[in-house]
């Protein structure tokens, strides 16, 4: 009988890994604080999720640890975080109200994220890498439409701050089931929509670039619902932006033009 050797791996490996667990353990503990009606906290801990769902393939590629497994972990712990987990925040928050219309609800984001990241695994190994019109997503990435899903939450929790009449209004079962279902259908849509890696900063504008992530960063720590309110209305008006710049491109390809990549990367 042959026994199996199994290649050691350095720990530096492991780390993307053990950033993709880090962001499912987050995502999870947002169902957590729901059950304890700690919403704002619940919010966090998906927010703190599509961060570190960032930096885990940024993280393999630099430290040269890309694997199926990883690739496998990191969709798994994307259904978990922005697919359950931002399902089941708003229903306790205020779908449950409309009872079993508003866990019918739940069921269909969840299951439209699903759809999309199995969209998604089975174009990344179908696609041409060469090909252009493949560095956009198809749809709006998962952890984008998680934060979109949340967006009647941190809307209401600012206007608790600001115009705390008007707060109400927006944990109606009725505004929060019809946005989840906006969000599920931008999820599973063909919209074409802009992927980060496009986005090729020249290089005497990284010091004013590095500064507007720290004034994100600072505005996510000392008033973080204005900051995703914020985020989440600029990433809705770039999506026609999106799909003008795609259409442009494929008709550039169809004529056989080269645009200068200026602002796309690999995806």
């Amino acid at each position: 009988m042959t026994v199996r050797r199994h290649k050691k791996l350095s720990l530096h490996k492991l780390i993307p890994n053990m950033i993709t667990l880090a962001a499912l353990a987050s995502g999870m503990s947002s169902v957590k604080f729901a059950i304890a009606g700690k919403w704002e906290m619940a919010v966090i801990a998906i927010v703190a999720a599509s961060f570190m769902d960032a930096f885990d393939g940024a993280a393999a590629r630099l430290l040269k640890a890309t694997s199926a497994l990883g690739a496998e972990l990191d969709s798994l712990s994307d259904f978990v975080s922005f697919g359950i987990s931002p399902a089941i925040v708003l229903y306790l928050w205020s779908m449950q109200d409309i009872g079993r219309w508003g866990w019918f609800i739940a069921l269909v984001y969840a299951m439209a994220l699903a759809l999309r990241l199995a969209r998604f695994n089975v174009a990344k190994a179908e696609d041409d890498p060469d090909n252009p019109l493949n560095h956009y997503f198809t749809g709006v990435p998962s952890p984008v439409a998680a934060l979109l899903c949340l967006l009647p939450m941190t809307v209401s929790f600012m206007l608790d701050d600001h115009a705390p009449a008007f707060a109400p209004l927006l944990r109606a079962p009725e505004v929060t089931g019809f946005w989840s279902l906006v969000a599920a259908g931008l999820a599973v849509s063909h919209i074409p929509t802009f992927s980060s890696k496009q986005i090729r900063i020249p290089e005497r504008m990284k010091v004013p670039a590095l500064g507007a992530f720290g004034l994100l960063i600072a505005g996510l720590i000392n008033d973080p619902w204005p900051t995703l309110t914020l985020m989440g209305l600029v990433y809705l008006a770039l999506l026609p932006f999106g799909v003008v710049h795609y259409g442009r491109k494929e008709k550039a390809l169809a004529a056989g033009v080269t645009e200068p990549d200026d602002a796309d990367g690999d995806d």
